[in-house]
């Protein structure tokens, strides 16, 4: 079996572990919660997007899983290529990084969803730059993984993911707004949503 088909479902796994389940368990010990929120908000569109955020997680586990028993074809990606395998595990690689890196810089504010409960407003490391920078390092992590295995299936699903992702990232963007209003107006307006200097907010949000 090609090192590549092992390392697919290898490298969505300790994605996952990294940057969900271990930054979970963390925040549980320092404060008595998981900071996953999907599935206690009282907001149906919150429970929407969680609900297909979970399954695009699914599908892609279940696409890297065949990807590795099945082979390839089985998924309809091309053939293994070094060079592109190697590129395509080095944006995963760093996407990871970038996941981490913003995660422990948000501490005990680190949320997957919108808490009802307040949290600190975190702009100090690489929020100075970018507002959502775990959704930056999100977006790199799934382009390497579709670098690595560029088939229809799995290109639908990371950019389904993408709207996803934007769509919270609007709501969140309202609830911040909301909850720490010109101190978060005032930040939005230097940091970009996603890259430096892009996505920057101009106008008052409505929440």
């Amino acid at each position: 079996m090609e090192i590549e088909r092992v390392l697919l479902p290898a490298t969505l796994l300790l994605f996952v572990l990294l940057a969900f389940v271990l930054p979970a368990l963390r925040l549980r010990r320092q404060i008595g919660i998981s900071g996953i929120t999907f599935h206690r908000t009282r907001s149906a569109g919150q429970r929407v997007v969680g609900a297909l955020m979970g399954g695009g997680l699914v599908a892609l586990t279940a696409f890297t899983v065949a990807y590795a028993v099945f082979g390839p074809a089985s998924v309809g990606a091309p053939a293994p290529e070094p060079a592109r395998s190697v590129a395509g595990f080095a944006l995963a690689a760093v996407g990871l990084l970038l996941v981490m890196l913003a995660q422990a810089q948000m501490r005990a504010s680190w949320r997957i969803g919108i808490d009802d409960r307040p949290t600190e407003l975190v702009t100090g490391g690489l929020y100075r730059w970018v507002r959502n920078p775990i959704y930056s390092g999100l977006f790199l992590a799934l382009a390497g993984i579709a670098l690595v295995a560029p088939a229809p299936a799995l290109l639908a699903v990371a950019g389904a993911t993408v709207v996803v992702v934007a769509v919270q990232t609007r709501l969140e963007e309202r609830h911040l707004a909301a909850l720490h209003a010109g101190n978060y107006l005032a930040w939005a307006s230097r940091a970009g949503r996603f890259v430096p200097g892009l996505g920057r907010l101009r106008a008052m949000l409505r929440p």
